[in-house]
């Protein structure tokens, strides 16, 4: 919603304004407050966020134009001493969906009412992060054409199933094509304009810190519980389109000791 939002004010910023009230709840209020969205439709903070909001004040909020890891790994860096060790592969995994975003997803407008202007058709993504309850989330998202519509464009060297997958529902078809993109690594071209594929950072960064991992594009959705052995997949087709792609990791906070712990036993099997 503040991504669909933010274009819109961007794309219509002096002849049109965006207005809203007040949300009957508090908590709502001060989420809204916290990630921005007041500051884009230049709303009045009303209420205080203290440490006593346990479920607002630790949500950090960026937004870029560019392929730009180093603003991720700002973004990670507020809260890095709640971090496990190994954050920075998600940071990598965070650096290479902007990648996506930057290159691949904007291949074209989105073709909407208010394409054709710079500020509508700019190459945006926005990420949002949290500590909470020994959890680290981070939800990223892009309004670009979705995986569903760039992957056969992206990786049509391998992906001899296309046609099998053109004869599901839109949305089974995008499902079947969010699945089929986690499991891809690196084009047989090696061409480094191609990328290395959702599997080698998206999908690794939650697989490796024993995580989660959803991914919600256009009409389909799937999710990864890492947690479990085996992982547990979870996946969603529905009616209507997200027009974009959403990116989200759940990733447990462990102290150094649980991980040095885990990497011993890893080494002696």
């Amino acid at each position: 919603m503040l991504a669909e939002i933010d274009r819109i004010t961007r794309s219509l910023r002096g002849r049109c304004r965006l207005k809203c009230g007040y949300p009957k709840d508090e908590t709502v209020e001060k989420v809204f407050q916290q990630i921005g969205l007041f500051d884009i439709l230049e709303k009045r903070h009303r209420l205080q966020v203290t440490d006593e909001d346990t479920t607002v004040a630790k949500w950090r909020y960026a937004s870029d134009v560019s392929v730009n890891q180093v603003s991720a790994d700002a973004l990670m860096k507020i809260i890095q001493a709640q971090l496990p060790a190994g954050y920075k592969k998600l940071v990598t995994g965070v650096g290479e969906a902007m990648d996506n975003a930057v290159h691949h997803a904007y291949l074209r407008p989105r073709g909407d009412r208010l394409s054709g202007s710079a500020s509508a058709d700019e190459r945006r993504w926005w990420v949002f992060a949290e500590v909470l309850d020994g959890w680290l989330h981070v939800a990223f998202c892009d309004l670009g054409l979705g995986i569903p519509v760039t992957l056969p464009e992206k990786w049509a060297e391998q992906i001899e199933d296309i046609v099998k997958l053109t004869m599901l529902s839109e949305g089974k078809k995008d499902r079947n094509m969010i699945r089929r993109s986690l499991e891809l690594g690196r084009t047989r071209t090696e061409q480094d304009h191609r990328g290395k594929g959702m599997r080698r950072n998206i999908l690794k960064a939650a697989q490796d810190l024993g995580g989660r991992l959803s991914v919600y594009s256009n009409m389909g959705a799937v999710g990864i519980d890492f947690s479990t052995t085996p992982p547990t997949y979870k996946d969603g087709a529905y009616t209507e389109s997200i027009l974009g792609t959403v990116i989200q990791w759940a990733i447990p906070v462990k102290e150094m000791q649980d991980l040095e712990d885990e990497h011993d036993n890893h080494s002696n099997r």
